[in-house]
C-alpha cells in the first residue's frame, strides 16, 4: 500500500509505527530473549530499525528503506520505505500472528496507521491503485 502523510514528515509517520507496533509485540519470540530490551524507548527502536540492528536484512533496494525483522527479539517482519516523490509504501500484509507479533493487537495495516495517526495528530490517505 502506498500512503501520503499530511501534518507530519513522513519518516515521523514511519518512526512511530515502528513504535506502536514494537510495543504491541509484547515480548520476544524464541531466541529473541537474547536480544530484549524491554526498557528501550522510542528512539532505541528507531534506531535499531534505520540501522537493520538485530538482523542485517533489508529487501528493499529504492528509496528510504526501514525493516524490523526482529527487533530486540520481538518479530516484527515488517518494512515502511519512502519513495523519491515523499510517497510511503507499507508492507500491508495480510498480517500473520505466527510471523508478526503486533498483530494481536493491529489486524491490519489500517489499524496500525489509523492508530499512528492519532497518536501524532495527522492524518494519511492511500495514493494509487
Amino acid at each position: 500500500m502506498e500512503i501520503k502523510v499530511k501534518g507530519q514528515k513522513p519518516e515521523t509517520f514511519i518512526k512511530r509505527t515502528f513504535w506502536l507496533a514494537w510495543q504491541a509485540c509484547g515480548g520476544t519470540t524464541g531466541m529473541g530473549f537474547l536480544q530484549d530490551m524491554p526498557g528501550a524507548t522510542e528512539e532505541d527502536v528507531w534506531k535499531n530499525v534505520a540501522n537493520n540492528g538485530d538482523y542485517a536484512f533489508n529487501p528493499r533496494k529504492s528509496g528510504v528503506s526501514f525493516y524490523g525483522d526482529y527487533v530486540f527479539g520481538r518479530m516484527m517482519k515488517f518494512g515502511m520505505e519512502i519513495l523519491p516523490n515523499g510517497i510511503v509504501r507499507v508492507d500491508d500484509g495480510p498480517y500473520r500472528g505466527n510471523y508478526q507479533s503486533f498483530v494481536k493487537k493491529y489486524k491490519s495495516s489500517k489499524e496500525l496507521l489509523d492508530a499512528v495517526a492519532k497518536d501524532l495528530n495527522c492524518t494519511y490517505e492511500k495514493v494509487g491503485g
